[in-house]
């Protein structure tokens, strides 16, 4: 079987890569590799075109030598050399290779020789996007080499790229094994960019479980700044508000993001995140009524409102008292805890919107711990 070859002479002349390409070209594959063995003889000259040669020659020639051992030590020694010797113009050419085979050893030659290489954008976002795929597949019990996906995460990590920060945390969130999802956690630390832009990319951009996963990491890191933190939960009440989702468990995940989200809100007083607060508040009652919320949520969500403070937020209880008025009017049991926190809350924020239904409730048969905590909120409007 013959093979064809072709090379250029480009940039400055030297006589030693000039017949080392030349003998590569007439070369048998033994030859070509004995070639490439050569080469680490002459540490002074630049052998990146003989790589680029090689790596070509391999590509051309893919069909005739997938099958072939003796191609495929050629292959991995081609690539080991493009990334030891920093041959930066062959990460293109080499995730072609890794395209082309399938074979584990040759994929995690190719990996390592590209951590060794200047960051090429394209190829970062194609592994991405492959690695991507193999959570995608390991999570649907498909085929996945272990190996090659602990390569990669190891590969990004050196990279460096913050584009890769929602897939390797996705890896470190998916049970592959121990050693994989450690390397996983040592690859986010590499990364560069902002840890809470990062983490806010994966609530925005992953799956309902790791949006959740990501979100946790945000309330227990201690270094994350307090702006940081409140715009990033109120991204994820956003998102847990609006993302749409088909499947029941993530459904699930994206109800248990935005009652985190209140949670955290609430603690932090945001008032920026009012009008998302109050979509949930609308949301969660709604949920509650048709028995698909406990009331725990509904309370933590009126706890929210009141922690806020904005009129809007006020006028929004407001309204929910007038409709818990109307409904012991006409005979209608309420719940002691949500009368209770509905009244503390709206004293809490002590705005004047409340007034008239505030005073009404008192009228109303309501229990005496609800009485008095209307009179408490009444005091506290007119207190101000």
């Amino acid at each position: 079987m013959s093979f064809c070859s072709v090379f250029v002479f480009s940039g400055d002349y030297d006589p030693v890569l000039a017949a080392m390409q030349k003998n590569f070209a007439r070369g048998s594959i033994s030859t070509k590799i004995q070639v490439l063995q050569d080469s680490e003889n002459y540490p002074n000259v630049d052998m990146s075109n003989l790589y680029g040669q090689a790596l070509q020659f391999i590509i051309d020639n893919s069909e005739n030598l997938d099958s072939d051992t003796v191609a495929k030590e050629l292959t991995i020694l081609a690539v080991r050399l493009s990334g030891i010797n920093g041959y930066n113009e062959s990460s293109s050419i080499l995730w072609q290779l890794f395209n082309i085979y399938e074979d584990d050893q040759v994929r995690i030659e190719i990996l390592s020789a590209l951590s060794d290489l200047a960051p090429d954008p394209e190829v970062i976002e194609n592994l991405n996007e492959w690695l991507k795929q193999q959570n995608n597949n390991f999570n649907s019990n498909l085929q996945v080499s272990a190996k090659v996906v602990s390569e990669a995460v190891v590969t990004l990590g050196k990279l460096g790229d913050s584009s890769s920060f929602p897939v390797v945390f996705s890896v470190s969130s998916t049970n592959y094994s121990e050693d994989i999802t450690y390397k996983a956690n040592q690859a986010l630390k590499n990364l560069e960019g902002s840890y809470s832009q990062s983490l806010m990319k994966v609530i925005q951009t992953s799956s309902p479980k790791d949006k959740n996963l990501a979100f946790k990491l945000a309330v227990a890191d201690d270094e994350m700044q307090i702006e940081e933190k409140g715009n990033l939960f109120k991204i994820a009440l956003d998102i847990g508000l609006h993302a749409k989702i088909e499947d029941t468990e993530g459904q699930k995940q994206l109800h248990e993001l935005r009652n985190s989200a209140i949670r955290q809100l609430a603690q932090l007083k945001w008032a920026d995140a009012s009008d998302l607060i109050i979509e949930h508040f609308n949301k969660i009652i709604i949920e509650y009524n048709n028995g698909e919320s406990p009331k725990s949520n509904v309370l933590e969500a009126i706890i929210c409102l009141g922690s806020v403070g904005t009129h809007e937020a006020a006028e929004r209880l407001t309204q929910y008292l007038g409709s818990m008025n109307t409904k012991l009017e006409n005979g209608q049991k309420i719940d002691l805890d949500i009368s209770l926190a509905v009244m503390n809350n709206i004293g809490l924020i002590g705005d004047n919107v409340a007034f008239d239904d505030l005073l009404y409730s008192g009228y109303l048969d309501y229990p005496d711990a609800v009485k008095k905590a209307a009179r408490e909120a009444l005091n506290n409007l007119t207190n101000r």
